[in-house]
């Protein structure tokens, strides 16, 4: 995508600057590199409030580089994950010239330097956002939040008086460690909450920001800089914290809930407030609210979005636009109660990769995942997706086999408001409800075994007929991010006309066969018996299973071309059967009747059988000798 190599010579060895007790930060040199020179001219925004390049958050950056190291690999989807990582070092406050370094350093990806550096550049010039509102240098500098018995729960403020954290404590009873985390908790300035094992720490008001244990023994160990408390005594602490803290509250909840207070199920994040959809007023954000993000765009009940539009009708024939409307919406919300999910089909460049971020910018870096369906299926699959509003599977390809069947039934389970079991690294067991939705977006459906029909009947499929490989735009995603606001207010006309509906989506004529194809598609015991079997519903008609599968065996290999791997054994093709056209009349019998072979004609009494399928006839073509 982009041809600039840069300058990948050896970075020289850091010097090291220590800014508290506990942290010694490296702070890394830049190169003589043309592209430092040119850009030094750039303005990035203001100068975060509390200065750029703090060494707390320097800290952070690394981890975050870290976690992403040997991941985007030296393709477009790589570079866009840089781009993505670049936002998020901004909102901590790094310069851009330091998270150049620190994103070539740490995240060791093998894309050159000088793409590094051009991917952090536009990332930076295309932030609508403050730099450093993530900072956590506001622990050294912000003011007590919730520190007036009036007014508990404050609205964010950029005027609180100074207060200077972490600073050094005098631990009594060093032997007690719920003595120590009570000293500790009278004087940290942040509040804290624990929920499901995790402690989140109130982050200017606005947001809740998760903490690993080493992260708060760090923050513990920087009051304590003399090492009057022991390794052990400390993490005895972090526990004794979360005791303290406990919270019921998990995120998409009111921690406290206000007066008059609207349902959750009706609030949508905002970056300037919460908005209550059903009455379109915005609430500030002071904390009572468990949010873990926020995304970039601000509610104006007065923005609109021409070019969206324009190009929406390009993408989608009109029949969709109001299902896609209406999903929008919804997503927005924490709501899962409407049990549905979203598959984008079609052709390349068609717009779904578009859509796409458009929907993840309005909900909000935080609050979205990206997962391929093997990852799904996995042990800890679903262990970071519980504060999640939205769960992409981008480029959606066939599981393994092995595989298969568990992504789709985690699949069902998410999408039917089911409670489901949340295995995660270290940590305790959970089962919760993941308040998120699905969305599927590939080039072809993957091939999901679903002979109930219940996840077909869930799916809401749009499909894209059109390409636009040939007449790319590459600045139309900076044009609609511009217009996100005005998208925002079209999808929040879309979840009001949901709701006015008895949340029933709107489903097109062109949706409704997309529907149904799909869920032939998933049973091919249904296609069997549209093109083998004739049903009645009437118990006199029957089959046997056993020539019944014969035909199956024929048909499957055949005409579909199914492998011996694909094709099911007897017992699965009569669950199979039983659960595709139990709807229908069809039941199973095991006793005795008399089969006559209906080529046969009239004649002779027939052959006793056993286990038959009541209320189904088969076609004379397809009885097998």
């Amino acid at each position: 995508m982009y041809d600039d190599e840069g300058d990948h010579s050896a970075v020289s060895p850091p010097r090291f600057l220590t800014i508290f007790p506990t942290f010694s930060v490296a702070i890394v040199e830049p190169e003589t590199d043309p592209h430092f020179e040119v850009e030094a001219r750039f303005e990035y925004g203001p100068a975060p409030r509390y200065g750029w390049d703090n060494a707390v958050d320097i800290v952070k950056a690394k981890q975050i580089c870290r976690d992403m190291a040997g991941g985007p690999l030296d393709n477009a989807e790589g570079r866009k994950h840089i781009f993505d990582l670049a936002r998020r070092v901004r909102d901590l406050g790094i310069s851009k010239t330091q998270a150049v370094e620190l994103v070539h350093r740490y995240c060791t990806s093998p894309i050159p330097k000088g793409d590094v550096n051009e991917q952090v550049h536009r990332a930076y010039l295309s932030a609508r956002t403050a730099p450093g509102t993530l900072s956590r240098a506001r622990r050294a500098n912000v003011g007590l939040v919730g520190s007036d018995p009036d007014n508990p729960w404050p609205a964010a403020s950029d005027d609180q008086p100074a207060r200077v954290w972490p600073k050094p404590l005098t631990y009594q009873g060093k032997d007690n460690a719920a003595k120590c985390a009570e000293t500790f908790l009278a004087e940290r300035p942040d509040r804290l909450i624990s929920s499901d094992g995790t402690l989140y720490t109130l982050e200017g008001n606005r947001v809740w920001q998760a903490l690993d244990d080493g992260e708060s023994a760090a923050e513990i160990r920087a009051t304590d800089p003399i090492n009057v408390l022991d390794v052990g005594k400390i993490f005895l602490m972090v526990k004794a914290i979360k005791l303290a803290c406990f919270s019921k509250a998990r995120p998409h909840e009111w921690i406290v809930k206000p007066d008059d207070a609207p349902e959750p199920n009706d609030l949508i994040l905002a970056g300037n407030g919460i908005v209550n959809a059903a009455k379109g007023d915005l609430i500030p954000h002071d904390g009572r609210y468990f949010a873990t993000g926020l995304p970039e765009w601000s509610y104006d009940p007065e923005a609109t979005a021409p070019l969206f539009l324009e190009k929406l009708k390009e993408w989608l024939h009109p029949s969709f636009h109001p299902t896609l409307q209406e999903f929008f919406g919804y997503a927005l919300t924490a709501d899962t109660s409407v049990e549905v999910l979203l598959a984008m089909i079609g052709a390349k460049r068609g717009g779904k990769g578009t859509l796409t971020r458009i929907l993840q910018g309005l909900i909000g870096k935080h609050h979205h995942a990206s997962v391929m369906l093997n990852d799904l299926a996995g042990d800890f699959g679903l262990a970071g997706l519980m504060d999640k509003r939205a769960i992409f599977i981008p480029d959606a390809h066939d599981a393994d086999l092995s595989r298969r069947s568990a992504a789709i039934e985690r699949i069902k389970s998410i999408t039917g408001n089911d409670e489901v079991s949340v295995n995660r690294k270290n940590m305790s067991m959970l089962s919760v409800k993941i308040p998120a939705k699905i969305v599927l977006v590939a080039n072809k459906h993957p091939k999901f075994l679903d002979e109930s029909g219940a996840l077909a009947d869930r799916e809401l499929v749009l499909v894209f007929e059109s390409s636009f490989a040939k007449a790319k735009d590459t600045e139309l995603g900076t044009k609609l991010r511009a217009e996100l606001s005005g998208i925002a207010n079209w999808a929040i006309e879309g979840l009001r006309r949901l709701r006015a509906n008895g949340n029933r989506f709107t489903i097109g004529e062109r949706g409704r066969k997309a529907q149904q194809e799909l869920a032939e598609a998933q049973s091919p015991a249904l296609r069997f018996a549209m093109e083998c079997l004739i049903v009645t519903g009437d118990n006199a008609d029957a089959v046997p299973l056993a020539v019944a599968f014969n035909a199956y065996e024929h048909w499957a290999a055949h005409d579909e071309g199914m492998s011996s791997r694909e094709r099911r054994n007897k017992t699965d093709f009569k669950t199979d059967v039983i659960a595709a056209l139990g709807e229908r009349g069809v039941r199973f019998d095991p006793r005795a009747r008399r089969w006559r072979d209906p080529g046969m004609g009239a004649h002779g009494k027939g052959t006793s059988m056993r286990r038959w399928f009541t209320g189904v006839r088969m076609r004379p073509e397809a009885v097998r000798g």
